[in-house]
């Protein structure tokens, strides 16, 4: 793997972190961070490709990596974070083949700790060398640390669905974020 694909770094609880790119061998631990996420992050996560493991690995296992961006978060002892970077609409329409979408996700005992920061980093140059022109990335309004993280890297608000999902008898809202490259 070249070293650009790799980033190693101290978190702020001292812990080693190593970024680096994934692929289908990583794809149960992978599930495992996803499944850490509130139960209503990882229902939206979810119905892009299934709520069964198999179905989640082959989503995984047959993504396009030219286009597409997968990293893990790694300590010495485990993966504690994932994040996608999606070419929308699979790059099939010219229209917008230049928007990659983000999914940040990290185990709950790793967060506030720089590491979703620093992934956000390794993406937005990831999708710089490879002449993507946007990010984007749908956030819950009730998730106010990951809203907070993204506008710290140079998101902005770009729109609100309203009551966009709905876990149980409360209806929750979506905020959409982008940042052009």
């Amino acid at each position: 793997m070249p070293e650009e694909d790799v980033l190693q770094f101290t978190a702020k609880n001292g812990e080693k972190v190593t970024l680096r790119l994934a692929g289908c061998q990583d794809a149960e631990e992978i599930i495992s961070v996803i499944k850490t996420n509130a139960p209503e992050r990882s229902y939206v996560l979810m119905e892009h490709y299934g709520t069964k493991p198999e179905a989640i690995k082959n989503y995984i296992c047959g993504m396009d990596f030219e286009k597409n961006l997968l990293i893990v978060a790694v300590t010495d002892t485990a993966v504690v974070g994932a994040l996608s970077g999606i070419q929308m609409d699979s790059g099939k329409s010219p229209l917008t083949a230049h928007v990659l979408k983000i999914g940040l996700h990290l185990v709950s005992g790793y967060r506030g700790l720089g590491i979703g920061s620093q992934m956000l980093d390794f993406a937005i140059d990831w999708a710089r060398k490879r002449a993507f022109k946007k990010l984007e990335s749908n956030i819950f309004t009730t998730n106010k640390k990951s809203l907070h993280l993204f506008e710290r890297v140079g998101f902005v608000e770009e729109g609100i669905r309203r009551n966009r999902v709905r876990i149980g008898n409360q209806f929750i809202d979506e905020v959409l974020l982008g940042k052009v490259l």
